[in-house]
C-alpha cells in the first residue's frame, strides 16, 4: 500500500470516527446513493425525449399501466407486424404436440420427416431447430427472398423442402446460428402431423384461445398493408418486404392489444400446462431457450433478480421486444420504427427497455 493510499485511509477513519461521535453511521453515510427509479410515465418521457418512435405499453395481469404512442406512430390501436414473436407461437405449437405425445424435443427430424430433402438436416433434434442449433441452410444469406420481387409466396412447404434444404452450414449441434429456416420446417412439420394449414393452427390454437381481435398473418395475396406500422432502416425508408414469405418465422400482425392479450394467455396457461411452459422457458448456458430467451433481471440496486422471458421480433424497418415476467405477471412491450435501434441490452440490465422495465417492476 502507498503512502498516499495510507493517507486516505486515515483520513477516511477519521472521519468514520467524527460521524459516529454525531450519532451516525459512516457506512451509510459514505455509500453511494441507490439510483432513483422513474416512474412509469416519466421512464416513457426519457424514452420520447432521447427520440424513440413508435408504441410502448406496460401491463400488471389485467391492469393497463401504460400506453403511448410516440412520433410517426398515431394510435395505440395501429396494427404492425409481430415479425419474430411469430416463432414463440410456433414453438408453443410445438409444445402442444410434445404434450399431446405426438413429437420430442429431443428426437430427429427425420423420425417424424424421413425423406426430408437434406440428409443431414434429419438428424437435427426438434429441440435444436426450436433452439437454433441446428445447421440447416440459413436463408439469411439471400435477403433477395424476403423482397417484394422475390417468386416466394407463402407455400410453406416449398420453402421448407426447397431454400431451407439447401446445403448445411453446421453439424447439428455444433454451433448457434439464428435461423428463420429453423421454423419454416418446424411450421411444415405441423402441417404434415396435422393435415392442416399452419394459419389453420394458428387461428385455432393461438389466435382464438387467446381472444385476439385484430390479428391476422400475412399471404401472397396481401404480403404488406399500407395502414400497418412501417419504418426506417438506415435513416431511409424501410424497403418493400414480403412479410408472407417468412411464414412461421415471422409472418404474423396485430395491434399491441393483440400481442397483450396473447402475453396474458401464455401466463395464464391457456396454451401449455405449467410443465411445458417451464420447459420453454428453461434457459441454456447462454440464455436461450425454445422460442424464447430467459434471463435474471434487477429491478433495482439491493431487488432479488426476476427471470425476464424475452422475444424480439425485427423485420426491416420495424422492431418489437416483448418482455413478461411471470412470476408477477409483469409485460412491457416497445415497437421502434427506427430499424436501427439496438433493443438487445435488457438482459444485461441495460439499454432502452431497462429503465421502463425497472419502472414497471417497481409501479405499485
Amino acid at each position: 500500500m502507498t503512502r498516499y493510499s495510507l493517507t486516505i485511509q486515515r483520513t477516511l477513519h477519521l472521519l468514520a470516527a467524527s460521524l459516529l461521535a454525531l450519532g451516525l453511521h459512516a457506512t451509510t453515510s459514505l455509500a453511494a446513493s441507490p439510483k432513483a427509479i422513474p416512474s412509469l410515465e416519466d421512464a416513457a418521457k426519457n424514452l420520447k425525449n432521447s427520440g424513440f418512435q413508435g408504441l410502448v405499453f406496460a401491463a400488471r395481469g389485467d391492469k393497463v399501466l401504460l400506453e403511448k404512442a410516440f412520433g410517426n406512430v398515431a394510435d395505440t390501436r395501429q396494427t404492425f407486424r409481430f415479425a419474430s414473436i411469430t416463432k414463440q407461437m410456433t414453438a408453443i405449437l410445438v409444445m402442444q404436440e410434445v404434450e399431446a405425445g405426438k413429437l420430442q424435443l429431443d428426437q430427429a427430424l427425420g423420425t417424424y420427416w424421413p425423406d426430408y430433402p437434406n440428409v443431414q438436416a434429419r438428424s437435427a433434434t426438434l429441440r435444436q431447430l426450436l433452439t437454433h442449433y441446428s445447421g440447416l441452410y440459413n436463408e439469411m444469406i439471400n435477403p433477395a427472398m424476403h423482397m417484394m420481387d422475390a417468386n416466394s409466396g407463402d407455400d410453406i412447404q416449398k420453402f421448407a423442402t426447397g431454400l431451407c434444404a439447401g446445403p448445411s452450414t453446421a453439424v447439428p449441434g455444433a454451433k448457434f446460428d439464428y435461423n428463420n429456416c429453423d421454423y419454416i420446417v418446424l411450421g411444415a412439420l405441423l402441417e404434415k402431423i396435422n393435415k392442416q394449414s399452419f394459419l389453420s393452427l394458428l387461428q385455432q390454437r393461438i389466435f382464438s384461445p387467446a381472444g385476439m381481435q385484430q390479428v391476422g398473418y400475412y399471404t401472397a395475396a396481401q404480403p404488406d398493408v399500407k395502414t400497418h406500422v412501417h419504418g426506417t432502416l438506415g435513416g431511409k425508408p424501410e424497403p418493400a418486404v414480403n412479410f408472407a414469405s417468412y411464414g412461421p418465422a415471422g409472418s404474423s400482425f396485430g395491434t399491441l392489444a393483440d400481442l397483450y392479450a396473447f402475453d396474458l394467455a401464455f401466463m395464464r396457461g391457456k396454451y401449455l400446462s405449467g410443465k411445458s411452459r417451464d420447459e420453454m422457458v428453461k434457459p441454456n448456458s447462454v440464455g436461450g431457450a425454445i422460442g424464447v430467451w430467459s434471463y435474471p433481471f434487477k429491478a433495482g440496486d439491493n431487488a432479488a433478480p426476476i427471470m425476464i422471458v424475452e422475444r424480439q421480433g425485427w423485420i426491416a424497418g420495424v422492431r418489437i421486444l416483448n418482455l413478461v415476467d411471470l412470476q408477477n405477471q409483469n409485460i412491457l412491450i416497445i415497437v421502434s420504427t427506427n430499424g436501427d435501434l439496438d433493443l438487445s441490452q435488457t438482459w444485461a440490465n441495460k439499454g432502452i427497455a431497462a429503465d421502463l422495465l425497472r419502472s414497471l417492476m417497481n409501479t405499485r
